[in-house]
């Protein structure tokens, strides 16, 4: 074989375009976030313990973002996340 078969190289570049919008959106959802105050970190449980230990975390967005578990339940999680940092001055 000379060369890697056409399909493989079409798959690739397929790969990389998902790949491409999927980094777009996640940008997208992190700036969407921070304008409501709720931690990219709370969503992916890479807070920093310590003084935000009381808060409310999930790794759900971490699911999402390597299509694990089912995609509604993630969801559900990350908002009970958001509403809670949405209403904490409320």
């Amino acid at each position: 074989m000379k060369k890697m078969p056409y399909e493989i190289k079409q798959k690739l570049r397929q790969y990389n375009k998902a790949n491409l919008k999927a980094k777009t959106l996640h940008a997208e959802l992190v700036e969407i976030f921070e304008e409501y105050s709720v931690p990219y970190e709370n969503l992916t449980a890479n807070q920093v313990f310590g003084k935000y230990e009381e808060e409310l975390v999930t790794e759900a967005l971490a699911f999402i973002n390597n299509c694990e578990g089912d995609v509604e339940d993630n969801i559900t999680d990350i908002e009970e996340v958001f509403l809670y940092f949405s209403n904490k001055d409320n």
